[in-house]
């Protein structure tokens, strides 16, 4: 008997895994919005987002043109990237990984950031 409910939590057990996995997966897709003053980052074709919380957000796009935003209040979307912490992109706040993104979309709110 006691062969047969091990068994079966076995079973249960691994059935579970494939949706915990797939969980995970869309947590790396899960879309995010910044808004702040865009500035050019020190690596090339990276920018950093600050919002009015201090909070520094890392972004990198090949399809969205954020250099034309350089200096203006925007509103990013985009997805977590696996950049790691300490690349050199940027030396001050708060860059840990869940700030960096790959934007999709900018929207500019005022062509100019406000100190």
């Amino acid at each position: 008997m006691k062969l047969k409910l091990a068994i079966g939590f076995f079973v249960l057990a691994m059935m579970a895994l494939p949706g915990a996995a797939k969980a995970q997966d869309n947590m790396s897709d899960s879309t995010q919005k910044a808004t702040g003053c865009l500035a050019k980052g020190t690596a090339a074709n990276a920018y950093t987002l600050t919002d009015d919380s201090g909070k520094v957000w890392v972004l990198h796009s090949k399809t969205v043109k954020l250099g034309d935003h350089v200096g203006h209040t925007v509103t990013v979307t985009g997805t977590p990237s696996q950049k790691s912490k300490g690349n050199g992109d940027n030396s001050s706040g708060d860059t840990s990984q869940g700030n960096h993104l790959r934007v999709t979309d900018v929207k500019m709110v005022s062509d100019s950031c406000q100190k």
